[in-house]
């Protein structure tokens, strides 16, 4: 998550998977056999009461192109200090090939936890920005 660890209450905090496609090798009757998890959905408990399932993983502020606390598909605003646990869960296709062939579906769908996120909400006052606060009000210290 940006920022790592803390968050500004009511500003944007941008919250991400880092989870991909995997393929796990394996064997199966003195055969090759791979079986690929596709991450199709991301569901987040933010440890305020609010959840989102989403069909994003997200990314990086800097990886959309974006400037620090601006908003992103995955991101949450925490309207009160104090300490949060976040937790994600991720549901997953499956898929198998043998010997090198083509992957093939497996029905249904897997949800596996990923690891928890502890976080601090607090306030922030400023001094110095970056920017007049009368043309851009949203900006970061205004």
């Amino acid at each position: 998550m940006e920022p790592d660890g803390w968050v500004v209450v009511g500003l944007p905090a941008n919250i991400y998977s880092l989870v991909d496609r995997e393929v796990v090798p394996g064997e199966l009757l003195g055969q090759s056999a791979d079986v690929r998890f596709t991450p199709i959905s991301w569901h987040w408990d933010y440890g305020d009461g609010t959840r989102a399932t989403l069909l994003t993983k997200g990314d990086t502020w800097s990886g959309l192109g974006l400037r620090e606390f601006d908003a992103t598909p995955t991101s949450h605003v925490y309207r009160a200090p104090g300490n949060y646990t976040i937790t994600l869960s991720i549901r997953y296709r499956a898929e198998y090939r043998i010997a090198g062939g083509a992957f093939v579906p497996i029905a249904g769908t897997i949800v596996l936890p990923a690891n928890e996120l502890h976080i601090t909400a607090g306030g922030a006052k400023t001094v110095l920005v970056d920017r007049d606060c009368t043309v851009a009000p949203r900006g970061p210290g205004c």
